[in-house]
């Protein structure tokens, strides 16, 4: 993004805190600290302010809020990316996002720019907060300069992902000048999302482990860590390697962005997006689109229910559209999970596929659904929620063959994964190391409304005011 001096960075307020536990969850412990003068940005005490105000800007960007645009509804990358691909459906009629849904997401799009605009801020904001901990932490007790490197990566793993090659990274100078950056490819993004996570992972090996507690905080770090690089190095067909990092990560890991109600700001996005303003919703391959059955095949995992209302079954925002709502996410305040130890298990269930061993991969799989990780609860319509064993798999038919094996590899990704900004990547993973048809993948075809034909993007587009740095001029490719 050609970058914007943002006055906000002088003026950070806490907005989003996380969840770091090996196990379970607990709520970070961090005073509102409100408004920090520019002149005590460089004090260790501003520390946990920079901490909380680079957390809430990467929040914004992976699952949006409720702050702002169209019906107080701020998309990240979650809702943008799950749309592209098979997981969400447009309900409204918004253009941008009619465009989106159909495959046809447009560079001059002001939806796609803003969501662009976000992740390079959380960007920033993440890197800057580094720099800020290294000049002022004891970086051997104080274990945030390793989380927000993890975090910055995370946040080119989305650059990677869900955009087409060619983004640029520009930096802001503390003079207020720019350094306008190179068009990236996108193996030079995700290469360094690992460079990102690597430093992440030293700042945490480093961490004083003098009690059980300073152990658990540097082991949750090099888990937060190693999820991302793991994750980075998937997407690059490196599966051995990636399954190297994943194995050190324990199942019960997990790491969430918390949302709550202080603030608009602070709302979960996806709920608000689906629930609150009938915007995205949930569509079946049964109605003519590839994908996956998300409703007519019901999977614990990804809980799908529709609203009666006096009116009669629940209609999105356009007035025609079916509403169909998720209830992984049950309120304003759900957390939405970033890394887990279950991603890590189906990394690993990759790797065995890619080796050929097919009956370890149902192992592993089988594995998750028989103890579930404590923090895939499941949400329900009223709020409540209920997690047990799911029924396991059973061997496929020998002899097993490749399409079957990465079918059911995928299916469970699907469902583990769903609405965490994964789908899309898995989607263009499959056309791209699985050498799936296009036409087997994403929805084609006529489009449901508008008179639309789906297109045929696999990736958003770099926004048209990306003009405005000189070393730019269009996405170098829109290949998977």
């Amino acid at each position: 993004m050609t970058p914007t001096r943002d006055s906000n960075w002088m003026r950070l307020a806490l907005s989003l805190a996380a969840v770091l536990a090996v196990s379970g969850c607990h709520l970070l412990d961090v005073s509102n600290p409100d408004i920090v003068p520019p002149e005590d940005l460089n004090s260790p005490a501003a520390l946990p302010t920079i901490r909380a105000g680079a957390i809430g800007d990467f929040g914004i960007a992976y699952s949006g809020s409720g702050a702002q645009g169209s019906g107080g509804t701020t998309e990240g990358q979650i809702l943008m990316s799950g749309m592209l691909g098979d997981e969400l459906i447009n309900t409204e009629t918004f253009p941008d996002r009619v465009f989106a849904d159909a495959r046809q997401p447009q560079p001059e799009s002001a939806t796609l720019t803003g969501v662009f605009r976000n992740l390079h801020r959380a960007r920033r904001s993440t890197e800057q907060a580094a720099a800020k901990f290294r000049a002022l932490a004891d970086t051997t007790t104080n274990a945030g300069l390793s989380e927000v490197l993890s975090l910055a990566g995370f946040t080119y793993v989305f650059f990677g992902e869900n955009y087409c090659s060619g983004v640029p990274v520009s930096t802001a100078n503390p003079d207020g000048s720019f350094t306008f950056g190179d068009p990236l490819t996108t193996t030079q993004i995700l290469d360094t999302a690992i460079n990102r996570f690597n430093q992440a992972l030293a700042a945490a090996r480093v961490l004083d482990t003098s009690t059980a507690g300073n152990i658990a905080t540097r082991n949750a770090r090099i888990a937060f860590a190693s999820v991302g690089k793991a994750r980075a190095l998937l997407d690059e067909g490196q599966f051995n390697a990636a399954d190297a990092v994943a194995a050190t990560v324990t199942t019960s890991f997990n790491y969430v962005i918390q949302h709550d109600l202080n603030t608009a700001r602070q709302n979960n996005g996806v709920f608000n997006g689906m629930l609150t303003f009938k915007r995205y919703g949930v569509p079946d391959s049964s109605e003519g689109r590839a994908g996956l059955p998300w409703r007519t095949v019901a999977d614990p995992r990804t809980p799908v229910f529709r609203r009666t209302l006096t009116t009669g079954p629940e209609k999105g925002f356009d007035g025609a559209t079916p509403q169909y709502n998720q209830s992984r996410y049950v309120d304003q305040k759900a957390s939405v999970t970033l890394a887990t130890g279950a991603e890590a298990r189906l990394i690993t269930a990759e790797a065995q596929l890619q080796r050929g061993d097919t009956t370890g991969m149902l192992v592993t799989l089988n594995a998750l659904r028989t103890a579930p990780p404590g923090y895939f609860l499941v949400g329900t319509p009223t709020g409540t929620a209920t997690t047990g064993p799911i029924p396991p798999m059973t061997a496929l038919a020998a002899p097993v063959g490749p399409v079957a094996a990465v079918n059911m590899l995928f299916n469970e990704r699907a469902r583990w994964l769903w609405l965490t900004a994964h789908r899309l990547s898995d989607e263009r993973r499959l056309e791209r190391q699985y050498l799936r048809p296009d036409s087997t993948v994403f929805p084609h075809g006529p489009y449901f409304k508008n008179g639309l034909t789906y297109g045929t993007a696999v990736n958003l587009p770099i926004p048209l005011d990306e003009l405005n740095n000189p070393k730019f001029t269009a996405c170098l490719d829109r290949l998977p």
